[in-house]
């Protein structure tokens, strides 16, 4: 009874943490509002493209640690003795509920980001050393590609994958798949749109090193 007190606990904790958006906050110090720029999306992505390569790694960074406090809360209150124990089925909670509140803000009428460089802060969690490595091949494959959504996916989709395969095969809680997948598809509805846009070839590119005009 204990145990589920706290992972309801962290659940909403995790999910209020979520409604805090960095983009819509920065963008506003800025006297705009990124939802009425660019894709309309208020997420990292969409920073990079409406206020250029500071605001968007600030954006990026603020929601990493977004993603990364449920889940160490979530650790260390679900953990062994409230401590950062074996057991991480209160980081799979927290990181899930963190992502539900950045896509489905209530602050926000429900219309939020779309969750990944929150998933990024999560995954950092659950596998930090492989989440650095793709993370560092998809902006490789960003700058190369410049196609948003497939980065978003190569970036928290290795660590994840790991994550599964490493609790099932030491036969860890069926919860604990359940939430990762969870996880991962729900950041999958969130980009939707750019699947069917990515198809139709007509996603949106993200350039991050922007080649300066030659003066006259």
């Amino acid at each position: 009874m204990f145990t589920a007190i706290r992972i309801a606990c962290v659940a909403l904790a995790g999910y209020l943490i979520g409604n805090f958006n960095s983009a819509l906050v920065i963008s506003k110090l800025k006297k705009s509002d990124v939802r009425k720029m660019g894709s309309g999306n208020p997420g990292t992505m969409n920073m990079f493209r409406s206020f250029g390569k500071l605001l968007g790694v600030l954006t990026l960074v603020m929601d990493i640690l977004k993603g990364v406090i449920p889940c160490l809360i979530g650790w260390f209150v679900c953990g062994e003795a409230w401590s950062f124990g074996a057991n991480k089925i209160g980081v799979y909670v927290g990181g899930l509920s963190v992502i539900v509140g950045h896509i489905f803000p209530v602050f926000l009428k429900f219309k939020g980001g779309k969750g990944i460089a929150s998933s990024i802060g999560v995954c950092l969690v659950i596998h930090p050393i492989a989440t650095l490595i793709s993370f560092a091949v998809g902006v490789v494959f960003l700058i190369v590609t410049k196609i948003g959504s497939v980065t978003s996916f190569i970036i928290i989709s290795v660590p994840l994958a790991m994550e599964a395969f490493s609790v099932s095969k030491t036969g860890g809680n069926i919860a604990a798949l359940v939430l990762l997948f969870a996880l991962f598809f729900l950041t999958l509805f969130a980009h939707r749109k750019n699947v069917v846009h990515l198809f139709q070839g007509t996603d949106k590119q993200v350039i991050l090193f922007k080649k300066k005009k030659k003066s006259a």
